[in-house]
């Protein structure tokens, strides 16, 4: 090989710093074609798929930011000791590998965040490039959950190493999903968790605590909304842990602000639903996640009426605000 010669030292370290872009753009394993954005992968590489086809995988973000299947042994009857010994190591073992491609998931994720990153231009966030055209909603989804399952890895790798194959029942039991990245959440935490809000969704509906919602429909600023009004959509949409309803304290002083963002987040979400052709285009599971947060139920219910009920969230939005819709049940809503 040549070897290269420089004038001086500042020419070898301005060299020396360009060489591990080269080398990461040369590796073997790392295609910039195809990892620069979920969306760019669709239109340059499945231009042949129906054009039902080409919005849902437009609308959908990739399949890495969701947990993977989780494989579990089945325990059989009349075992002796031994077998079930041999048993609960296989579960084990089971949770151990789901967990691993889990944050290998997220490494890969970690690995594609700065390309997508580098679409959007300077000065603009996220949602302001969502409306400008640059990103789709696969995009903005795929910066989202990255980026809040990044934070999530310090905690999360200490349990892990700590508790090992018990981190599920340690999870469940003390409640930290939280703390949990979305890539490693087991099916039994996040259909817990959704139980625990629609709960609590009903019982403030049941409560009555938002009987002044009429005379909210035209405010702007939610710090202007009433004080139960606030505390539902704060329920409603999972902004405040329920332990403040428990202790009698209410963080009135932080809702405005999470609500703020919670309506900006809904609203960009709408705008993108709308654009890519509707809710019949996403995905059962990111119809459930769509509908969990606009405060939804979707337990028990089919993909085609969390489907029906998302789209005529999206219609409705034409006629009313977002808060008005989170303090009223689906068959009190405006229709077009």
């Amino acid at each position: 090989m040549q070897q290269l010669r420089f004038k001086n030292a500042a020419t070898f370290r301005r060299a020396r710093a360009h060489r591990p872009l080269r080398r990461f753009a040369d590796h073997p394993r790392v295609n910039l074609r195809k990892i620069i954005t979920p969306s760019k992968a669709v239109t340059r590489e499945q231009k042949n798929l129906p054009p039902a086809q080409q919005t849902s995988l437009v609308l959908n973000p990739p399949a890495s930011t969701l947990p993977p299947p989780l494989s579990l042994p089945t325990l059989g009857t009349n075992l002796s000791a031994k077998e079930k010994l041999k048993f609960y190591y296989r579960t084990g073992r089971s949770y151990i590998t789901f967990y691993k491609t889990g944050i290998v998931a997220l490494w890969r994720n970690f690995k594609i965040l700065r390309q997508v990153r580098l679409r959007i231009p300077r000065g603009l966030s996220a949602e302001q490039a969502l409306r400008a055209g640059v990103l789709s909603r696969s995009d903005y989804h795929f910066l989202r959950r990255t980026r809040s399952d990044l934070f999530r890895i310090p905690f999360f790798a200490l349990v892990l190493t700590i508790f090992g194959e018990f981190t599920p029942l340690v999870v469940i039991f003390l409640g930290l999903s939280g703390v949990v990245p979305r890539t490693c959440r087991i099916p039994r935490q996040i259909d817990g968790a959704r139980e625990k809000a629609e709960a609590r969704r009903r019982k403030s509906f049941r409560d009555g605590t938002i009987s002044s919602v009429e005379e909210t429909q035209d405010i702007q600023d939610v710090r202007k909304l009433p004080r139960p009004v606030m505390l539902h959509v704060g329920r409603s949409l999972g902004l405040y842990s329920s332990l403040w309803d428990k202790i009698g304290v209410m963080p009135t002083l932080l809702l405005p602000r999470r609500i703020q963002k919670a309506v900006e987040r809904i609203d960009v979400d709408d705008f993108a639903i709308e654009k890519g052709g509707g809710a019949k285009y996403l995905s059962e599971e990111e119809l459930k996640l769509a509908a969990g947060e606009r405060g939804l139920d979707v337990i028990g219910k089919s993909r085609d009426e969390i489907g029906s009920v998302l789209g005529m969230w999206v219609a409705a939005r034409k006629l009313t605000s977002i808060i008005d819709l989170v303090c009223r049940r689906p068959s009190a809503w405006p229709r077009v």
